[in-house]
């Protein structure tokens, strides 16, 4: 039985809706790019006109650094609005499809909750499902980067939300049956921001 969605199934309406905030939202974010793309591309050009070799260094590291950062900001924005990406728990398993930032790749996991030994959040956030010895995890996950296959050989995988709600769900709702110590959780309020004033899809958590 499915208990929990993201996306969730959203009236004509508020498709309507989001279409449009996702639109001006890219459109910004794409502004944002142009700009620090152009001042990195200046001081890589003030890189190659100066001459003391130390300035050269120094402008050349700003440059770059700036144009990285501003690259990694628009794809994680773009993989935070990505229609591919969702989460769907039920009473026995959960389904979840997520993105990478850096190689801009997706995987899907489905993972059954008799197969897990204990679940733990890193520092990031992140989702950590230890899975029992023995445990069948040959379809576990679809599409798998070398990095989620070695992680999945030790016996773990980490699943990141792009959805918070869909993880406190599951910490709240289902902690025994995925090993989370409960106990040691603090409930953590929903406050309204700014951006809830404007945006009626943030009680979608879209």
């Amino acid at each position: 039985m499915l208990l929990y969605e993201y996306p969730p199934k959203l009236s004509r309406r508020d498709k309507q809706l989001k279409a449009a905030n996702d639109l001006a939202e890219h459109r910004k974010m794409q502004k944002g790019l142009y700009k620090s793309l152009a001042l990195g591309a200046v001081i890589l050009v003030i890189a190659v006109i100066v001459k003391p070799v130390i300035l050269k260094i120094v402008f050349a590291l700003i440059g770059g650094g700036n144009i990285l950062v501003a690259l990694l900001l628009y794809r994680y924005s773009a993989l935070s609005r990505s229609t591919e990406c969702y989460t769907r728990i039920y009473d026995d398993h959960i389904e979840h499809r997520q993105g990478s930032v850096l190689s801009g790749k997706y995987f899907s996991a489905s993972i059954r909750y008799e197969d897990v030994a204990r679940s733990v959040q890193d520092p990031r956030g992140n989702m950590v499902f230890y899975f029992k010895d023995g445990a069948d995890t040959s379809d576990v996950i679809t599409e798998p980067s070398p990095r989620k296959l070695s992680e999945l050989e030790k016996g773990s995988l980490t699943l990141s939300f792009q959805d918070t709600r869909a993880k406190l769900y599951l910490i709240e709702n289902l902690s025994e049956q995925i090993g989370y110590p409960k106990k040691n959780y603090n409930v953590i309020e929903d406050e309204e921001d700014e951006d809830d004033l404007w945006d009626p899809l943030h009680k979608h958590g879209l």
